[in-house]
């Protein structure tokens, strides 16, 4: 008889190899989360890294190099980033903010950031809330005035100029419907919209306090009242002159007919912008440019050219124009200034145009309505000594 195998050793084995094969991927499973841990680590770590060059280059100058708030609001702020989410933070980025100096820096609104270089900035911003101060907001008590300039330039292309309703969305500017609902709902409206009926979300757009204006002039509508929007008549009619330089008659108009009330106390004759006006009806856009021109003291191809201080121009660039074109005018985000063809070329009335109007498509935001024709001089003269 043939004597029978012994599989033992082979079984021992086996079982060796299998404890091995558990016991490894114990190991493995303990030390995972901690690998994953420092990998999210470092990506964090290189998004913080990136996301301080971009706002070196970008933000420092209006928010401080420490985000401690210059020109612009405190970033390094407790209260701001422990009650502000990521998601908020990238919308303001992306969007900017109406009715201040903050533009739009993603690329969907003009600006030059793609959307991973605003979440590294966010990611930079984020990495100040451990250690950042508490800082005591001033407080601000909410203005109709304030209000209605934020309903003109926002609201109106669908609430209508002065609240009272069309196509696109329901009337406002009407006591009994606002009898309807406290200022907690209107309030909570605008921030959060109401998508299912085409109201969008303003509350990664405006900030709390804006919200809170344009709130304070519904509790003035709701009381009747009549509120002018606080915009003064330059801008509006910078604005209908940069309307009719692109050809569009519909938004030259809505200017015009908003500064209406304004030409009075501003100095301007009434006529002269009804004499516009009626120009625009007949399609006569050019005569109208031209009239309008004249009426703001600037010539067709931009504005008259006041005396400009070198000196004051320094100041301004550093306040408004360094946070794209660096300090001292070499370039960053915007282009290097110095010896540039573009302002050789251009004559003086045209290039204070051009920075009252700001460039479309791109961040170059124009500064009508925050800076003066006489302050740009004083800009355009500081540029003029570096094309020497």
């Amino acid at each position: 008889m043939r004597s029978r195998e012994d599989y033992t050793p082979f079984t021992v084995v086996g079982l060796l190899i299998t404890v091995a094969i558990l016991l490894a991927f114990q190991a493995y499973m303990i030390r995972e989360p901690a690998r994953i841990q420092a990998v999210e680590a470092a990506d964090r770590e290189g998004a913080r890294a990136a996301g301080a060059i971009l706002y070196a280059e970008n933000c420092s100058a209006c928010h401080g190099e420490n985000g401690q708030g210059q020109v612009g609001p405190a970033l390094n702020s407790k209260s701001l980033l422990t009650t502000t989410s990521d998601a908020v933070l990238s919308g303001l980025i992306r969007t900017g903010v109406p009715g201040t100096v903050m533009p739009a820096w993603g690329q969907d609104h003009g600006g030059p950031f793609t959307d991973e270089e605003v979440l590294r900035v966010v990611s930079f911003i984020r990495s100040w809330e451990e250690t950042a101060p508490e800082t005591v907001p001033v407080e601000a008590v909410p203005d109709p005035v304030r209000g209605a300039a934020i309903f003109a330039s926002t609201c109106f292309i669908c609430h209508g100029e002065r609240g009272e309703g069309g196509p696109r969305a329901p009337s406002l500017n009407d006591p009994e419907r606002l009898a309807r609902f406290d200022d907690a709902w209107y309030r909570d409206t605008i921030a959060h919209g109401r998508p299912a009926k085409g109201m969008p979300t303003w509350g990664s757009v405006l900030s709390p306090q804006q919200i809170d204006d344009l709130v304070s002039l519904l509790s003035a509508w709701r009381e009747g009242r009549t509120i002018t929007p606080g915009i003064p008549l330059e801008v509006h009619l910078q604005g209908a002159l940069f309307a009719l330089r692109q050809r569009d008659a519909l938004d030259a108009a809505f200017h015009l007919n908003a500064g209406m009330s304004h030409a009075a106390e501003a100095g301007t004759p009434l006529e002269g912008i009804r004499a516009v006006l009626s120009l625009i009806t007949n399609s006569e856009l050019t005569a109208a440019e031209a009239r309008l021109a004249e009426l703001l003291g600037v010539a067709s191809m931009g504005v008259a050219i006041p005396a400009g201080s070198v000196e004051e121009g320094m100041v301004l660039f550093g306040n408004r124009c360094a946070s794209c074109h660096g300090e001292k005018g070499t370039g960053g985000l915007g282009p290097d200034l110095y010896g540039n063809t573009f302002i050789q070329a251009a004559s003086d009335p045209s290039l204070i145009q051009f920075i009252l109007d700001g460039r479309k498509g791109t961040a170059m935001a124009g500064f009508s309505g925050i800076l003066t024709p006489e302050e740009v001089a004083s800009v355009v003269a500081l540029l003029r000594t570096w094309q020497e």
